[in-house]
């Protein structure tokens, strides 16, 4: 297998190995917008809609800028596999030959940058974001496959555990968070942990729910489970916490809400998931409401919220004062809830999204340096080496990113000839060992052996 950075030459023509579907290079690239295009009409255009539905925006917004934005996005995403194509010819014809790192950091670099710009600014930094989260993992994986690097047993739920003990101590600060953190983080736990300050106006100012009395007139007209819920609530709780009822109720009441918004989760992508198939056989529905892998997200979730709040109250009662030592605790604790439902995705770009905000208040500190365009460059850095394991060595990509990279090309990115690579970067054509392209005898002499 080559090492990152190894300077191997590569002779062969960009059609004998990249489009090998056509052996025209503008033909390839037409082909490539065209199916990027598409596929991303599709995403962006429902990503935007739920996005509008879920933010009750108005008409004026559907007829004006909802067009803009996901006209903006699919130029972007259009932009981002048609250059890269282009580059990839471009490159080999300004050499002469492919490099290691020409044959696709370098064009993907190059149609990423070109690309990013395209989008909003408001975008980019969330690209970022989630093309810095499938970069480390796909280094990882690259570094794994090497033996360069051993994986550690259960080390995502550590790294998780790690992040949310980070994210709960500034969350115990007034204002250590981003707003849309903060927002986030207290539609999980509660509000009830801010500062005291904070979770007293915020019980004091915010309105019931209409969800919330349908499920206390439930309650009330459920006797055995009125009284079940009466008796937890008459428990004692400590002079300092900030929530309404006792603390073994406060604990359950979290984790039982959490559990059942997991559960749905679950249960709402499984049954889409299977949405075509259900109206041929009604059975699959019940199926997929009652799989034991519907139970993962919600015990995940459910047990996040009930230890982190346990703990808190524990701690309330034993040191008798709050203090935000007592988040950096209880997040770390609850992390270790990830065990039911573990995935290197979630622990990653819990890491990733910590680090751009630990970043700014370095900068807002005076510590840190302020880097322009910090977002385009690490979303071209982090695009390029994706791309160019997508093409070197696709085996050690994210399954779901792979999936996306064939989606949004038409598969392109599987007909590329890989066992041509094969005796200068071994392992290469690991997903496919036997996979010739039925070339055009009139543009090369290439013949399988």
């Amino acid at each position: 297998m080559a090492v990152l950075g190894k300077p191997t030459t590569i002779k062969f023509t960009c059609y004998e190995i990249g489009h090998t579907w056509t052996p025209f290079c503008t033909h390839a690239a037409v082909g490539v917008a065209y199916s990027v295009s598409k596929e991303a009409a599709k995403i962006y255009g429902s990503l935007y809609l739920l996005t509008a539905l879920y933010r009750n925006r108005g008409k004026k917004y559907f007829l004006g800028k909802f067009w803009r934005e996901t006209l903006q996005s699919v130029i972007f995403l259009t932009t981002n596999g048609t250059v890269f194509i282009a580059c990839f010819c471009i490159w080999r014809r300004l050499l002469g030959q492919f490099l290691y790192f020409t044959a696709a950091f370098m064009p993907a670099f190059t149609a990423s940058f070109v690309a990013i710009l395209i989008e909003r600014k408001s975008r980019r930094g969330l690209l970022a974001v989630y093309m810095a989260n499938v970069a480390l993992e796909t280094l990882y994986r690259m570094l794994a496959s090497r033996g360069l690097v051993k994986p550690i047993h259960n080390g995502e739920v550590l790294l998780f555990s790690v992040a949310s003990a980070v994210y709960f101590y500034f969350f115990k600060i007034k204002n250590g968070l981003p707003e849309s953190t903060l927002s986030a983080l207290s539609l999980i736990v509660g509000k009830e942990e801010h500062p005291p300050c904070d979770a007293q106006t915020d019980q004091q100012q915010k309105p019931r729910s209409t969800i919330q009395d349908r499920v206390q007139d439930v309650i009330k007209s459920c006797k055995p489970v009125k009284m079940l819920v009466d008796w937890l609530q008459s428990h004692s709780k400590h002079r300092l916490c900030q929530h309404q009822h006792s603390c073994i109720s406060y604990i359950l009441q979290g984790g039982i809400r959490m559990f059942a918004i997991g559960y749905g989760i679950q249960c709402a992508i499984k049954l889409f998931g299977s949405l075509g198939r259900t109206f041929k056989n009604p059975r699959i529905f019940l199926k997929s409401l009652f799989q034991r892998d519907n139970l993962r997200l919600g015990a995940f979730l459910g047990c996040f919220v009930a230890i982190f709040r346990a703990v808190n109250c524990l701690l309330r009662w034993i040191r008798n004062k709050e203090d935000k030592l007592h988040g950096l605790l209880s997040g770390f604790l609850a992390g270790w809830s990830m065990l039911f439902y573990k995935g290197p995705t979630v622990a990653l770009y819990t890491a990733t999204k910590l680090a751009e905000m630990l970043y700014f208040k370095g900068i807002a500190s005076g510590v840190l340096p302020y880097i322009r365009c910090a977002d385009i460059l690490i979303y071209s850095i982090s695009t390029a080496i994706v791309f160019h394991t997508a093409v070197i060595e696709p085996h050690n990509l994210r399954p779901a990113y792979w999936n996306f990279l064939l989606r949004v090309t038409d598969n392109r990115f599987a007909e590329m000839n890989r066992v041509l690579l094969e005796p200068f970067i071994q392992g290469c054509s690991k997903m496919f060992p036997n996979f010739w392209p039925d070339y055009d005898p009139r543009y090369t002499n290439l013949a399988r052996q």
